[in-house]
């Protein structure tokens, strides 16, 4: 058993390998490949160990493969760390090898370490916290404490959403059976080591108004909502996808009846506020990713505890749907076009230009919107901080970004308002005379705004995408500062 599960665990790391040089960056990646190339210990929306990440492997070659290669390995570190931590709970190999087989067939696990994403070295350093926190509180030895806090910074500095192991370990340190002084002194060491990893971090933080911070705990949940179940059940469904229906209801299982105090504290608090936050405004899967560590080590040690008819009841109802789910991801992800053109035969259904198929699209944009720019000497301007990067990567076009989305504000300081082109070329997703605020702002800027037409780009035989361009002449000289308006936004609302 503990043989063929670590040969499916192999199989599914060599397949994420081959698919990061296969697919197209995504915006979100492109935008994190830029950060890599402005070196800081902080940026607006995240944390910086994303930027690092990809800065540690991207040197080798401009491919997309390199830009996730980082992150693949993240993948290889975590699932051993978390068969680590089940069989030192257990001393059972077979726990460690389920955890990891659990973790590895969640298809949110293949997302996270197939692509660029903060979520990469998240779970990676939630694994190995977890892994150093099991030996820490058996040994105690102050080598296990450090390596603990190290983790623990690790985690910080991939999401803020980190501070939720935080309060599952010192929570578990404060009602275990086996509290002791030792322990908790280790404890503090642990907390003292994570508070020098992060402190760069911090120092950035303080002198940038707290700004990773303000992202994360403010401008994140900046909406109200009216109380709604749909939501949390909404929620429950994109859990269940992106675990598998089967190791989602194995993982409901063991949150209900915790097998081990300290996989439940790591895990229970984030799941339970997550979907509380969920009954009053939209949140997103990828907030429980850490609670998902916790529970696929507890898979492990639910497993060994069953039965064997129930262990082999629980392979095929977890296991088998987890495989299919994983391997259409991967067929999909080889084979897109004829994917496609499979599910519309049998089918009939046709995806929206704007769908899965936009970002094999970006590459024909990017060429075509630099050519254009190079020849009339002008700058490539987009209101997408994702597709500005994609752009970059694409085509070598330098990242100008207007519009008023506070998220992405990072990228304003690579093309400063200081800056004074005398003509740019406006490309957007979306026609311009659906969009009357740029149209204001960009009369406002322009001393003359000229349709480029619509560029539409295909991928197989999906619809095409279609790009809208749209040439400002006489750019003035306050005009990129017009056309990043939130600042008006600000000073109205003041």
């Amino acid at each position: 058993m503990r043989r063929a599960a670590w040969g499916i665990v192999a199989a599914v790391f060599l397949a994420r390998a081959v698919a990061a040089f296969v697919v197209p960056l995504t915006g979100d990646e492109a935008y994190y490949w830029e950060w890599s190339r402005h070196p800081a210990f902080g940026y607006a929306d995240h944390p910086p160990l994303v930027a690092w990440t990809i800065a540690a492997f991207d040197w080798i070659g401009h491919d997309a493969g390199f830009v996730r290669l980082g992150f693949v390995a993240c993948g290889i570190i975590a699932t051993v760390a978390i068969a680590r931590c089940a069989f030192e709970l257990t001393g059972d190999p077979r726990a460690g090898a389920v955890a990891a087989l659990a973790f590895a067939l969640t298809p949110l696990a293949s997302l996270a370490f197939g692509s660029a994403t903060p979520d990469g070295p998240y779970l990676m350093f939630w694994a190995l916290a977890l892994w150093f926190a099991v030996r820490a509180f058996k040994g105690g030895h102050s080598a296990a404490w450090v390596a603990l806090g190290v983790c623990i910074g690790g985690v910080v500095l991939s999401r803020i959403l980190g501070l939720a192991l935080v309060f599952g370990l010192v929570a578990f340190a404060l009602t275990s059976r086996q509290r002791s002084a030792v322990g908790l002194r280790g404890l503090g060491l642990a907390l003292g080591t994570a508070l020098v990893v992060c402190a760069p971090f911090l120092v950035w933080n303080a002198q940038h108004g707290w700004a990773t911070f303000a992202f994360a705990l403010i401008h994140r949940h900046d909406e109200s909502h009216a109380f709604s179940l749909v939501r949390l059940g909404a929620l429950a469904g994109a859990e269940a996808l992106a675990l598998s229906p089967g190791i989602f209801v194995a993982i409901l299982a063991c949150s209900i009846e915790p097998r081990n105090a300290l996989l439940a504290w790591t895990a229970l608090p984030q799941l339970i506020v997550v979907a509380l936050l969920s009954l009053f405004e939209k949140v997103e899967v990828t907030w429980i990713f850490g609670s998902v560590v916790s529970l696929c080590a507890m898979l492990g040690l639910a497993y060994v505890q069953l039965s064997r008819r129930l262990q082999v009841v629980w392979s095929a109802v977890a296991a088998v749907p987890a495989a299919l789910l994983l391997a259409l991801l991967f067929v999909f992800s080889f084979a897109p076009a004829a994917s496609y053109d499979a599910v519309a035969r049998t089918t009939g259904a046709r995806l929206r230009n704007s769908g899965p198929f936009e970002i094999m699209t970006y590459a024909m944009v990017a060429r075509d919107a630099a050519m254009m720019a190079r020849r009339r000497q002008a700058v490539v301007m987009t209101d997408g901080y994702g597709f500005s990067s994609v752009l970059d990567f694409d085509a070598g076009v330098t990242p100008v970004v207007i519009g008023y989305n506070w998220q992405g504000r990072e990228a304003r300081a690579w093309y400063p308002d200081g800056e004074h082109p005398e003509r740019a070329l406006f490309v957007d997703k979306e026609p311009l005379a659906s969009r009357p605020d740029f149209q204001i702002h960009l009369r406002r800027a322009c001393g003359d705004v000229v349709d480029g037409g619509a560029h539409g780009y295909r991928y197989g035989s999906a619809p095409p995408r279609y790009y809208y361009f749209t040439w400002c002449e006489r750019l003035a000289p306050d005009g990129l500062a017009i056309l990043r308006w939130e600042r008006e936004r600000a000073a109205v609302a003041s």
